[in-house]
């Protein structure tokens, strides 16, 4: 494993939008939500996960919210002792989240927020965006994959409307090719006990799941809807986004060079032999008062990632050749299938995607001129991976597509470490959220000072 995927799958999950954006209730039950991400340093980005839970008066609960019979289904009960809520789920699997002086629920490395409204829809336009694919970094590049944009907008008097728009781009030979599909609709909208029900003026009907919390004047109102966050929309924001989209879709007339050609130039700026010649390394970053430690050991093709809140050890990841499990909270489970195939792919982008051993894919990419720029795609084994670099061969981001893993990073502040050039700030990205990585430092080709045998 190199410097990507430097933040778990599944333990570091975080608070960064939502803790700005719920506001806490001392009550229980009731509707419980936070966001699970995960941050790649170095050619990754950042996966997000809506994690919604309802508990019910009758002490049991469901966390699947998306499914037409959320408000009957039950997946599990839970047991409130003190400060504590265990849940147990059907299928034989435990949980336990503390409820905190605030009212929400922590689990350990991540917060869950209460929503106050079930019975009411807030006036006002509430927008979520989904990326399943890369590009779209940095300035022009295209999207290789799919995009979607769904907006709700209440009046407050019972009316709504909606516009939803996708994008489907081809990678490869054909990248920057694809479709594109817009559709919207009006009517009338009803809320009761959770259950949003939208009838439109052709006559369709659908229901929802629906929760929200008021904003203020520091905080967003959001909603829940079917198990995702939807936020309200900044109109400043979208404005300067459409004008941005537009000013960035300018291509170079030169020549274009092709992959091999650019191939050759990064190796040169970024550290050639010496990044072919690395063996070992270790990392220290920090991130919204939460350290971590990066642990990558080259020549036996495992790493391990240590997490620490205020000193204390709070989540662990380690993935060998034999396979890999994740420890948080006291709890170790094995690494999901899809995990794995994420640790077995990452080799091929960021600054490790240089390397003799792994960039035969990236010399056969197909080359696009963006803005003052490049960006080059390349598929192995059906995911697809983009780098973005300006005239002067700087990478400025990537992006990459593994099964569900969708990512995209910006890189900056780059500096020379043993002979390779690397960004100590990464801005990433899953479509949804936007996190900044600093890095403190690293270390190249030392021994690596951890305990591989432990928790």
């Amino acid at each position: 494993m190199k410097l990507h995927y430097f933040i778990l799958q599944t333990l570091f999950l975080l608070t960064i939008t939502l803790s700005s954006s719920c506001q806490s209730s001392t009550t229980f039950p009731g509707v419980y939500a936070g966001v699970r991400l995960s941050i790649n340093p170095l050619g990754g980005g950042m996966n997000r996960t809506d994690e919604v839970i309802l508990f019910r008066k009758d002490k049991t609960f469901t966390d699947q919210l998306d499914k037409k019979d959320w408000k009957t289904a039950v997946r599990g009960k839970y047991e409130i002792k003190g400060s504590e809520v265990y849940l147990y789920y059907t299928k034989g699997s435990k949980d336990n989240l503390t409820i905190t002086k605030g009212g929400n629920l922590d689990a350990g490395s991540y917060t869950m927020f209460k929503m106050d409204l079930d019975n009411k829809v807030p006036k006002g336009s509430f927008l979520f965006k989904f990326v399943n694919g890369s590009g779209g970094i940095a300035t022009g590049t295209t999207y290789v994959g799919s995009s979607s944009r769904r907006e709700l907008n209440f009046d407050g008097a019972g009316n709504f409307t909606t516009d939803r728009q996708s994008t489907t781009v081809v990678a490869g030979d054909n990248i920057g090719g694809g479709t594109n599909s817009k559709s919207d609709g009006r009517g009338k909208y009803a809320i009761k006990d959770g259950v949003l029900t939208l009838q439109y003026d052709n006559g369709t009907t659908t229901t929802h799941s629906f929760f929200a919390s008021l904003g203020d004047a520091k905080n967003k109102t959001m909603a829940v809807i079917d198990g995702s966050f939807y936020f309200t929309e900044d109109m400043n924001a979208k404005k300067t986004s459409s004008s941005s989209k537009s000013s960035t879709t300018t291509a170079t007339d030169t020549k274009l060079p092709n992959a091999a050609q650019i191939l050759t130039e990064l190796r040169k700026r970024y550290g050639g032999t010496a990044i072919d010649n690395l063996k070992t390394y270790t990392v220290k970053a920090q991130f919204s008062g939460i350290t971590v430690i990066s642990y990558n050991d080259v020549v036996g093709k495992r790493f391990r990632n240590e997490m620490f809140q205020r000193g204390k050890l709070i989540g662990v990841e380690q993935i060998g050749p034999a396979g890999g499990w994740l420890w948080s909270n006291g709890k170790k489970i094995p690494s999901t299938t899809e995990r794995l195939e994420e640790a077995k792919y990452n080799d091929y982008i960021g600054v490790m995607g240089l390397q003799q051993g792994t960039n035969a894919a990236f010399s056969k990419g197909t080359v696009q001129a963006v803005k003052n720029g490049y960006a080059i795609g390349f598929q192995i084994d059906g995911h697809t991976f983009v780098y973005v670099i300006d005239k002067n061969y700087t990478i400025l981001g990537d992006s990459y597509m593994i099964g569900k893993t969708k990512l995209t990073n910006t890189y900056s502040n780059n500096r020379t470490v043993d002979g390779i050039t690397l960004p100590f700030t990464i801005t990433t990205t899953s479509g949804k959220n936007k996190l900044t990585l600093n890095y403190q430092s690293i270390e190249i080709n030392k021994a690596l000072a951890t305990n591989w045998q432990q928790p």
